[in-house]
């Protein structure tokens, strides 16, 4: 992986300072961040001094994920493990449960015992790439969500090729800030009620 990958993910013993910190900033009424928006920011109406308490704390409500998604599982799937293993923290920091897998035979075998409701993949494996692991996925377990993840050159030709074969995928560009990773995630498994596993 590129230099960019390191700088916003900088190795196993700071993944768990990223991990609070970002926790922190996700559960505060002001988050902001280099790639938050505007938009992302809940509407509060005039009130009088003793309702914004209240609303003070439903506003964290609404920054954080909500508590009803903590039976959600996320599979994290990168060959870097500071990364696969930091995203996986601050999913489980949310009330996700979240594994990480470092190559895509690993996360096969993952798929297999545990089902996630989403997996997102890094594009660029040792061994089978992470477009053809999203083949797989969406052919073997097809509600499981995709979500593609890359900042490697070789990215849009993999895609073109897969769209050839009529396969579709969302992918995010690196580095991602992780507040983006949770909003794209929550996004996606809103169009599941109900979590894939019994």
């Amino acid at each position: 992986m590129g230099q960019r990958d390191t700088e916003i993910f900088p190795g196993d013993q700071q993944g768990r300072e990223i991990a609070e910190k970002v926790s922190s900033e996700l559960s505060g009424a002001g988050h902001q961040s280099e790639t938050s928006h505007d938009d992302f920011e809940p509407f509060v109406p005039e009130t009088s001094n003793r309702e914004q308490v209240t609303i003070a704390s439903q506003q964290r409500d609404i920054v954080s994920m909500p508590t009803r998604k903590s039976n959600r599982r996320v599979l994290i799937v990168d060959d870097e493990r500071s990364i696969a293993d930091t995203l996986s923290l601050i999913f489980k920091t949310q009330h996700y449960e979240a594994q990480s897998a470092y190559s895509a035979e690993r996360a096969i075998e993952i798929l297999a015992e545990w089902r996630p409701d989403l997996a997102i993949v890094d594009v660029i494996l040792p061994e089978m790439n992470g477009i053809d692991l999203a083949i797989v996925i969406k052919a073997n377990y097809p509600n499981c969500h995709v979500l593609l993840f890359s900042g490697h050159a070789n990215t849009a030709m993999l895609l073109e090729e897969a769209g050839r074969k009529g396969h579709q995928f969302e992918v995010l560009a690196k580095p991602v800030h992780p507040s983006v990773m949770l909003e794209r995630a929550s996004t996606l498994l809103q169009s599941t009620e109900e979590p894939l596993y019994d």
